[in-house]
């Protein structure tokens, strides 16, 4: 009986302990998920953010709503304090981080297919998709030669460097000798590398430039037998105004050559259905059929009872019908005073500690955290957001329809989505905010969505005036396209 008694007892020893141990196995979760929870509730997006603006989380697009305005009071304590190196920079710029605040707006043009029915609209972009999964290029461009562009200007249009134009110009110096309104179009491969060029010489001669395995590039001429036709195309915006002058036989070459010579002057976004329009156009026709070239020579937009004209120059620039120019100007530096470079754009950087390569999209200029920072031209701020182990406070604005300028790790923003800036008002105040090694102000300058270097790239608006003798060409030939696209 004793046996039996103490072996009894060992039992409920053993489920005592075995009884304590699930208890304490309990308590461990419940003390994690305790922790797990505080610990989030550091990053929720209803906490106070280094700028003491309260930011709610948002639904789709909707923008967030601050609890106080912006002052003037300057603070930085997104982050741990940072070490003040004059190598002031950061390695997580790409903005690929998920955004742990974010104010935006969506500046992109109206979708093609709104009109359509939700099932048909579907259906005709399964469809599309479905095409362009099968025959989708990468990336493919078009410009019309302005005077004094070089093949690096145009070149940039796509984000490639200098090192592309001088090795083709090494091996056809031809060229060096770009003319004012010469067309070119050209595809970039999976790498992001030119694969492809073509430029429209004149009416009579295109000249071709591909990328062999071995890396160089072999030329093809072409002399045309082809017959350039000027013709008035008019219609009405039924859809999108990209959709209406497809319908009118345009191509995207020359829809997007129309896109850049209107961005300054009226929004496509903001064209409504029955606006009309008038356009002016020299294109190529081989064997009575179009061949895909051409050029878009004036337009006229008739909207909201007013009149909106384009109208190119021999120069290869778009003005008014007075020979006032379009474009905007830029200044090279988005601040009152000119800082001192940290970190130049380098495309090929490499990662200090990973060692692989991080791209430098951007500028990096090293100044004290508070420091103004201007917009270098008129703009509509898209997105102000923070990220706190990649960009810090950012602001994008978009100028126009190709341009698009970023600024990051900001102290503070002076603007919100949405709003209109012009060029030299006061947009944010540096800071260190986010991942970087210092305070700096990174700056990028994007066209077509590809960064540039803005120290360097051609900028929109300079040199766009036309001499007294251009000019009054110009009127005789703004008068003619006037007469010709009434609607």
């Amino acid at each position: 009986m004793q046996h039996v008694k103490l072996a009894r007892d060992r039992r409920k020893r053993k489920s005592r302990i075995k009884a304590a141990v699930f208890l304490l196995a309990i308590l461990s979760i419940f003390i994690g998920i305790v922790l797990s929870v505080k610990d989030n509730a550091k990053t929720d997006p209803l906490a106070v953010s280094s700028d003491e603006v309260q930011y709610k989380p948002l639904n789709g697009t909707q923008a967030s709503q601050p609890s106080n305005k912006f002052k003037d009071v300057q603070t930085d304590t997104a982050s741990p304090q940072k070490p003040n190196t004059d190598e002031a920079t950061s390695y997580d710029d790409d903005l690929q981080g998920k955004d742990d605040e974010v104010e935006q707006v969506n500046l992109d043009e109206k979708d093609e297919f709104a009109d359509l029915p939700e099932d048909a609209k579907n259906a005709v972009k399964d469809l599309l998709d479905a095409v362009d999964q099968a025959i989708r290029i990468k990336d493919q461009f078009s410009y019309t030669v302005v005077k004094g562009d070089t093949l690096k200007d145009v070149l940039e249009q796509s984000g490639l460097e200098d090192e592309t134009s001088k090795t083709l110009i090494a091996a056809y110096p031809e060229l060096k000798n770009l003319k004012a309104g010469q067309q070119f179009y050209w595809i970039l491969d999976k790498d992001g590398e030119l694969a492809y060029l073509n430029w429209l010489v004149s009416e009579k001669e295109e000249r071709i430039y591909e990328r062999t395995a071995e890396g160089k590039f072999k030329r093809q001429i072409l002399q045309k037998k082809s017959v350039w036709k000027k013709e008035v195309l008019k219609g009405q915006i039924k859809g999108s105004f990209s959709s209406s002058l497809k319908a009118q036989g345009l191509n995207s070459k020359q829809i997007a050559q129309l896109g850049s010579a209107l961005q300054w002057q009226i929004s496509m976004k903001k064209l409504k259905q029955g606006d009309k329009f008038a356009a002016l156009v020299s294109r190529e026709y081989l064997d009575n059929r179009l061949t895909g070239q051409g050029n878009v020579e004036a337009i006229h937009i008739s909207s909201g009872g007013k009149s909106y004209y384009a109208i190119q120059s021999s120069n290869g620039r778009y003005y008014n019908r007075q020979g006032e120019t379009l474009g905007k100007g830029f200044a090279r530096y988005p601040m009152q005073r000119q800082a001192r470079v940290s970190s130049p754009f380098n495309p090929a950087r490499r990662h200090p500690v990973t060692g692989r390569i991080r791209p430098h999209n951007g500028v990096d200029f090293s100044m004290a955290i508070g420091t103004p920072i201007i917009a270098p031209a008129d703009g509509i701020v898209e997105k102000v957001a923070y990220q706190a182990n990649g960009a810090g406070r950012y602001i994008m604005i978009r100028h126009g329809r190709e341009y698009q300028t970023v600024y990051m790790h900001l102290s503070r923003s002076l603007v919100r989505a949405g709003q209109s800036v012009k060029r030299g008002e006061r947009i944010a105040l540096s800071g260190n905010t986010g991942r970087s090694t210092g305070p700096h102000l990174h700056y990028e300058f994007h066209i077509n969505g590809r960064p540039v270097n803005p120290l360097t790239v051609k900028l929109p608006g300079t040199s766009s005036q036309m001499s007294t003798a251009e000019r009054k060409q110009f009127l005789i030939k703004a008068k003619e396209a006037e007469s010709k696209l009434k609607i």
